[in-house]
């Protein structure tokens, strides 16, 4: 009798609908021994619980079959979700009797309560966040399981709880920060409402893609503009905000953790804080952006802060994103990056023990390459391929008969296949990995957990999947082919002189006498370089090489020559002639050298050592392994291109002031002595400078994208110059009392675009105490011999040449009343000056004035006068008059008419930046945001504000950047002020053009449209 009641209130236990509406198969338990185990701590579990709620579940998850099934597959699969249910058996009874679905909208709902965040710590909240996270991550595992739910769904329920983890806790930060004082919010109840915070989701939660055990890839931006910083600067603020983002998220705590948060998906993530401005993303998606970024960005959605505004953002940076024209070279940016990830994971053939489902061959990666290179191409002409989901954009692309309707029908089910394999492998002990288990019977235990009768069903199953995938893919991005020239060279035997000639003669050299003569001489050891047998003998490996390395060249005698010079200027040749036998890239890497880049073969010719210094570091060989310091699974696309790894860590402004520091030597807080400073940062320029001209001229860096890098390596420098000599400046002279320098950058360095050859424009400005009258050191100086003899001093160190050369030239030009002016004036005397004498083309300089150096607040300072003094209102017909006259005056003293430069021909560069100069200064008074230091940002702000013709603002855009990347090329490429063979290459990889579509005529051509465009407009405008 009692036992007939009990099994009636265990029937009549109620049990959500979504277990009994419908028949699902279970997988099969996979391990009955650890099921057994399982089921008894579970047992323990329920009989220790007070609530006669828990016994009766207890009961029924023992009796119901449906439950009992779907528990017998996580108890015998998963540790991590065995461990959840039976640590709270309380969790199992919700989402057995309410059901999955009931289970995760509610908790998202929860946890995305506003009232709660009031009376709640930071620590209450991490707690709260992560009990969540654990209710939904077992209630989506027992929905994927036991319901067999739609893929999307559950990758959308996991991405909705992320998005809602991030927003609450951007709700609770602002909160914090509006409690303390430190920014007014525009409605505290509210908080992310105007509140200048965005936080964007990139990669797959932006597009609702999440998987199991995936991190989450965000950018934090902000809005300078905004008005509710009370304390702190923006920077400040939202910078620290972004730190306690990412604690709150991704610190493991006693209740573990939300989401594993990275932010390196950001703008130049290795020189940027963790949040940075919208202006200054804009900028450099606009001007230094890659390929990969721009397919990171289709993914991109508002998640968290203030939704309107990261929707605008979005809306702002679309033409970044797409291209008008059909973007083929994208194609080839993708191959590379998939060819790198590739190589890091060493993703060889199709398997199934060990195989990597994500980045594999035939893998998730695979899928979701070939759909966002296929948006790239054909996104900038159809809206309906912009979207953010893979399977959607496959259809899409099969709509827009850019892919068949079979092909991405094939790829769908694949993705979703695969999708819920990596789920499936994830939820065993919650961690991010996505390969399968190594050994048979690992794989036997994954195809039970999915469902399978056996391991060879899923192994065909899962084959034919990746082997589907596979083809599509290489069908698109891979190329096999590949060819070898076998030739019989001989430069050792004499006999073989007139047939080693002839095939010289065929290979396309000149002067074939000659270059066998010294390469004769070269393994005869009669050049210093070979005398001893060593270098000799490794060159004898490598003649043959070098030869056909120089024949793949423009101009294979030219090339010749050059090498040949290298080598006799080499005393010791054994470092770089062993690299070049054992590593293929750096034969590539001299011959391309030497036949297309006349700039840095004369620094390698003065320097022979900038060679060496390459090959000393991980230039060649950059793995993402090597010292970077990445989350195990971080978002693949997040993973540079070799360059940019390299970058990334060798080029963030941090990094190099470490690197810079290390070659001269500071230890201890012992200074070296003066003349070795000058020389290791005069060594440490020219190397970097040397290293960005490689990746220029090799199309992975454009001049215009290396501007940035080359420009923070010039700051670098002048900040550790500054540093040494004012110590010993100071242990002679002493200091003035509240004395203050501050170095302003003119020009291309303030404008932040420098190029190989720049030089850089400085000027001075000081402040001290109102009764400061002179230092108080061993020999005392007055303010004004104080400032101009450090500043003297400082530029001697720049300028004066060494042993190894000068660190750039300088112009000071531009300081108050030019030559005839201090070397250092004072802040009040800079004021006056500018406000009452300074003439029009002095306020076109400061449009690029930026401070690079400055004590204390007097940074701050000069950029309020400078921005005032910009901003006050002007006569139109005065500063067009103005500019024409000095347009004409600069024409007529620097330009040679037979030899135009870019710089100063008519529509060059120099017109584009006075057009841009003229719209500044007639247009600051009421528009401030004009004011930006370069004039490519310019012309996109006029563009945008409409004070010019959008369409005209994208045109001058567009020109100024072709000219300043042609600019670029002819610096590093062209001799004799023409465009020579040996530029070809260069260009071709910089504006993504190919053997026959690229004729010298073209660019001649193209030279002559865009100047063409460009006088016209400063005709038009500056009126």
């Amino acid at each position: 009798m009692i036992k007939k009641q009990v099994s009636t209130i265990i029937n009549s236990q109620p049990i959500a609908t979504e277990w009994i509406s419908r028949t699902v198969k279970f997988p099969t338990p996979s391990n009955h021994q650890t099921m057994t185990n399982r089921w008894q701590q579970w047992n323990i579990a329920i009989q220790n619980c007070d609530d006669e709620q828990i016994h009766i579940f207890g009961s029924l998850a023992a009796e119901r079959p449906v439950v009992k099934a779907c528990l017998d597959a996580i108890f015998s699969n998963s540790h991590y979700l065995s461990y959840n249910l039976i640590s709270n058996p309380w969790l199992g009874y919700k989402i057995f009797t309410d059901g999955p679905t009931k289970v995760v909208e509610e908790s998202i709902k929860q946890v995305c309560r506003l009232d709660l965040i009031e009376n709640e710590t930071r620590s209450e909240l991490m707690a709260r966040l992560r009990t969540a996270k654990i209710t939904v991550a077992t209630a989506v595992a027992i929905a994927d399981i036991g319901l067999n739910l739609p893929v999307l769904q559950i990758t959308a329920w996991l991405s909705n709880f992320a998005e809602a983890s991030l927003q609450i806790s951007c709700c609770h930060l602002l909160r914090e920060l509006h409690n303390r004082g430190k920014i007014k919010l525009t409605k505290p109840e509210k908080p992310t409402m105007q509140s200048g915070l965005i936080v964007l989701g990139m990669g797959k939660l932006g597009a609702k893609e999440l998987n199991y055990s995936s991190d989450v890839d965000i950018i934090i931006l902000f809005q300078d503009t905004t008005t509710c910083i009370s304390a702190g600067t923006h920077q400040q603020i939202f910078s620290q905000l972004a730190r306690n983002l990412v604690t709150l998220m991704a610190k493991r705590t006693a209740d573990g953790y939300v989401f594993r948060t990275d932010l390196r998906l950001r703008p130049d993530p290795g020189s940027t804080p963790p949040a940075i401005s919208v202006n200054r993303a804009m900028r450099y998606y606009r001007n230094l952006a890659q390929t990969w970024e721009r397919a990171a960005m289709i993914k991109a959605r508002p998640i968290a802060g203030d939704l309107d505004a990261g929707k605008q953002f979005l809306q702002n940076n679309a033409r970044f994103v797409w291209r008008r024209n059909l973007d083929f070279p994208a194609l080839q940016d993708i191959q590379a990056i998939k060819r790198k990830i590739n190589a890091h994971k060493k993703s060889g053939d199709i398997a199934v023990e060990g195989h990597n489902i994500k980045l594999g061959r035939g893998g998730i990666r695979e899928i979701e390459f070939l759909t966002q290179t296929k948006q790239l191409i054909w996104g900038g002409q159809n809206l309906t391929l912009r979207g953010r989901g893979t399977i959607e954009m496959l259809g899409q692309l099969a709509n827009a008969g850019r892919m068949s309707i079979n092909a991405a029908t094939e790829l769908q089910k694949s993705y979703l296949f695969l999708r819920r394999i990596e789920h499936r492998i994830q939820m065993v002990d919650d961690l991010q990995t996505h390969s399968l288990p190594e050994s048979a019977k690992g794989v036997e235990q994954i195809a039970n957990f999915l469902g399978f009768k056996n391991a060879d069903r899923f192994r065909n199953k899962l084959l034919k999947n990746l082997r589907i995938v596979e083809s599509y893919y290489n069908g698109m991005f891979e190329n096999t082919s590949t060819s070898k020239q076998e030739i019989d060279l001989d430069f050792i035997d004499p006999g073989q002189k007139a047939n080693t000639i002839e095939k010289l003669t065929a290979l396309g050299f000149t002067n074939c006498h000659v270059v066998y003569d010294k390469i004769f001489n070269w393994l005869a050891g009669k050049i210093l370089a070979t005398q001893k047998k060593r270098p000799r003998t490794i060159l004898q490996g490598i003649a043959v090489p070098l030869v056909l390395a120089f024949a793949s060249t423009a101009n294979p005698t030219r090339t010749f020559e050059r090498f040949d010079g290298l080598l006799g200027r080499l005393p010791r040749s054994i470092n770089l002639l062993s690299s070049i036998a054992v590593e293929p890239t750096i034969l590539r890497l001299v011959a391309e050298i030497m036949g297309a880049a006349p700039l840095l073969t004369d620094w390698i010719s003065q320097r022979p050592s900038l060679l060496e210094g390459v090959l000393q570091t991980d230039f060649q060989k950059l793995d993402p392994s090597l010292d970077i310091e990445l989350e195990p699974e971080i978002s693949e696309i997040a993973r540079r291109g070799l360059v940019r790894i390299f970058y990334e860590r060798e080029f963030r402004p941090k990094e190099m002031r470490k690197d810079l520091a290390k070659q001269i030597s500071i230890e201890g807080g012992k200074y070296p002595d003066l003349q070795l400073i000058l020389d290791a940062q005069r060594r440490w320029v020219q190397n970097k400078k040397f290293q960005i001209g490689i990746h220029i001229f090799r199309g992975d860096l454009t001049p215009s994208q290396a501007s940035l890098p080359l420009g923070d390596i010039a700051e670098v420098c002048l900040e550790s110059l500054m540093e040494y000599i004012n110590i010993e400046f100071a242990k002679v002279h002493g200091k003035i009392d509240d004395g203050q320098l501050a170095i302003l950058a003119f020009g291309r360095l303030g404008s932040q675009e420098m190029t190989l050859s720049s030089d850089i424009d400085l000027i001075f400005v000081y402040s001290h105490a109102p009764n400061a009258k002179e230092s108080n050191g061993d020999k005392g100086l007055v303010s004004t011999q104080y400032y101009a003899k450090l500043c003297r001093r400082f530029v001697n160190g720049i300028t004066a040449p060494t042993a190894e050369g000068k660190l750039y030239e300088v112009d000071m030009r531009l300081r108050p009343s030019g030559k005839s002016g201090p070397i250092a004036c004072s802040i009040e005397r800079f004021e006056a000056y500018q406000k009452n004498d300074a003439w029009t083309w002095e306020h076109q300089a400061l449009t690029r004035a930026r401070v690079i150096y400055a004590e204390g607040d007097l940074g701050r300072r000069l950029n309020s006068i400078i921005r005032s003094i910009l901003s006050k209102p002007r006569d139109r017909k005065k500063l067009a008059h103005d500019i024409r006259s000095m347009r004409a005056r600069i024409r007529r003293e620097l330009e040679n008419p037979t030899k135009p430069t870019i710089k100063l021909r008519r529509g060059g560069i120099l017109d584009a930046e006075f057009i841009a100069q003229f719209i500044q200064l007639l247009f600051a008074s009421k528009h401030p945001t004009i004011l930006q230091r370069d004039a490519c940002s310019v012309f996109l702000e006029a563009g945008e504000l409409e004070l010019i013709d959008p369409a005209i603002a994208s045109e001058l855009h567009r020109d100024l950047l072709f000219w300043r990347d042609m600019e670029g090329i002819m610096q590093l490429s062209v001799e004799n002020d023409k465009i020579e063979n040996n530029a070809v290459a260069v260009m071709q990889k910089t504006f993504g053009l190919k053997g026959s579509n690229l004729v010298k005529s073209t660019f001649l051509d193209a030279m002559k449209e865009t100047s063409d465009r460009i006088e016209r407009q400063f005709d038009a405008t500056i009126r």
